[in-house]
């Protein structure tokens, strides 16, 4: 093991005299050689017994201890099994260094068995870690493993525990790839306003990190350029806010500077926090299905793993959270109407017809109770304000079909325990704010005539007449799917889109705090 870390402090010193002319006499280069060799050597010879698959054979007297009687999990009578590197490449995308683990393979005092639970407990403290506040799920046990070895299905477990959906491949990709950013020290950058020509050192600065962060291409360095601000810098910014959801303005704002000064370490725990979230859908996804995503603020359509729709969407508020699930859509109803829940009738309805007297009858909503088959309505316009607050003791305020209904002209309903569902909205406009995290809980769409016109091709049968005519009556008509739609609705703060650019968002429900 002494012939890896000799070639990473050779390969480092080498790389590191390359990249002198790069960074220019940057401030950090002063102590970035002394850093990144250290680093560097000490990730090369942690994880080279990983790399290569002669370091995971046993010595002799370990092998001779096996036999048809040894109930192993992840050895026979010839060694390791071939999903234990598996295993090990796993750990080190996951952050759990297994130094430990492997050295314990190479020595002929270590107990197979002991050797054997240890490499048991790391798939499952990978696979259990919590991936929101208070979670205590767990997806795998000893039991299952042994059942499954005994079974010769261990790797068809393995492959139903850790899926490998396109997102999964992916993001572990942009980990090693992240990981080798970690050799250096990550520079900060302070708010300034910079202007095309200028000359300055942090401006070689920021073109060092914009490349390394692949939102500039990479190119031959030049010493005196790469000091001078130019539209390529300008552009960087703008894609790097762009795909950390922030305003693109192409100035270095308060939250640009803040998401560029994050090291390397902070992404990688982002990311992996996001495979965390994956290992928790099905293993085989759907070939069609509806995928939000909340912190992204985006509905797409999918098929085949490939996005074929997508629309801005509104989600709920931090104090009113959209709740990730796996659900279906079974439903369809255009010209819905209205049952506010108490918390928004005591808390928002009542005060504004308080403030503004007739704001409840203008907007639509009347008094309804349904009592044995029947139903009873009572227009609002006419009651007294005081005497609202009474009468719903017994009537339930409901929000007509029109043009003022919250819930625009569709409304699309998912089986859920929450009284979540998918809506159109009359406030078109909210959908040009970059955060939107601003409903009571449901999820507005940008283009639910769009969603409309999909269903229809694939999945309501009726002709779009059918949707147009019912949209004139002006009253509620229910269409049901022929097939439910599968809906996933998750927390993922960081993806990989389909040009295959890395996607950050902010932690808008604070849910990965306890895990980050």
């Amino acid at each position: 093991m002494k012939l890896p870390l000799l070639s990473g402090l050779i390969g480092c010193y080498f790389y590191n005299l390359v990249n002198r002319t790069v960074l220019n006499n940057v401030w950090f280069f002063k102590n970035v050689f002394i850093t990144t060799c250290l680093l560097f050597s000490f990730n090369h010879f942690l994880f080279a017994a990983v790399e290569n698959e002669r370091d995971l054979n046993l010595p002799q007297q370990q092998l001779s201890s096996l036999n048809s009687n040894t109930a192993l999990i992840w050895f026979n009578d010839k060694g390791p099994k071939p999903v234990v590197k598996k295993l090990f490449t796993l750990a080190k995308d996951m952050g759990l260094s297994e130094q430990k683990s492997i050295m314990l393979a190479m020595t002929d005092s270590t107990s197979l068995s002991d050797l054997d639970r240890h490499y048991s407990q790391l798939l499952i403290n990978i696979l259990n870690q919590p991936t929101v506040k208070g979670s205590t799920k767990n997806l795998l046990s000893l039991e299952q493993l042994q059942q499954a070895s005994d079974r010769q299905q261990l790797p068809i477990l393995l492959a139903n525990m850790l899926p490998e959906h396109k997102q999964v491949i992916l993001l572990r990709e942009k980990i090693r790839q992240y990981q080798q950013l970690e050799a250096y020290v990550w520079p900060s950058i302070t708010q300034m306003d910079f202007r095309l020509g200028q000359r300055n050192t942090d401006i070689a600065k920021l073109r060092w990190m914009l490349t390394q962060l692949e939102d500039i291409p990479p190119k031959e360095s030049n010493g005196y350029r790469d000091a001078i601000y130019d539209p390529i810098i300008s552009n960087g910014i703008k894609h790097f806010q762009s795909r950390h959801g922030l305003d693109v303005s192409g100035e270095l704002d308060k939250q640009t500077l803040q998401a560029l000064n994050m090291p390397p370490s902070h992404r990688i725990a982002q990311m992996r926090q996001a495979l965390y979230r994956w290992f928790e859908l099905p293993a085989q996804l759907p070939f069609n299905y509806i995928w939000v995503n909340i912190p992204s603020y985006q509905l797409h359509v999918m098929e085949n793993e490939a996005s074929i729709m997508s629309m801005r969407v509104i989600v709920g508020k931090p104090d009113t959270p959209t709740p990730p699930m796996q659900t279906q859509l079974t439903l369809l109803t255009v010209n819905p109407t209205w049952t506010p829940p108490a918390s928004i009738v005591y808390g928002e309805l009542l005060p504004k017809n308080s403030q503004s007297p007739g704001y409840l009858a203008s907007h639509g909503f009347e008094l309804r109770k349904h009592s044995a088959g029947h139903s009873s309505v009572l227009p609002i316009g006419n009651i007294p304000r005081q005497q609202v607050v009474s009468l719903l003791k017994e009537y339930q305020l409901v929000q007509q079909p029109g043009t003022n209904n919250s819930l625009g002209k569709y409304r699309f309903s998912i089986p859920n325990d929450e009284a979540i569902f998918l809506h159109d909205t009359p406030a078109k406009s909210l959908f040009s704010h970059s955060q939107r995290a601003l409903s009571h809980g449901c999820v507005r769409l940008e283009n639910a005539r769009g969603l409309v016109n999909y269903l229809l091709g694939r999945h309501i049968n009726q002709p779009a007449f059918s949707i147009d005519n019912a949209i004139q009556q002006k009253r509620p008509k229910s269409f049901s799917l022929s097939k439910p739609l599968p809906v996933l609705m998750t927390y993922l703060t960081t993806w990989i889109d389909g040009k295959g650019v890395l996607q950050f968002r902010p932690d808008i429900y604070q849910l990965n705090s306890d895990v980050l």
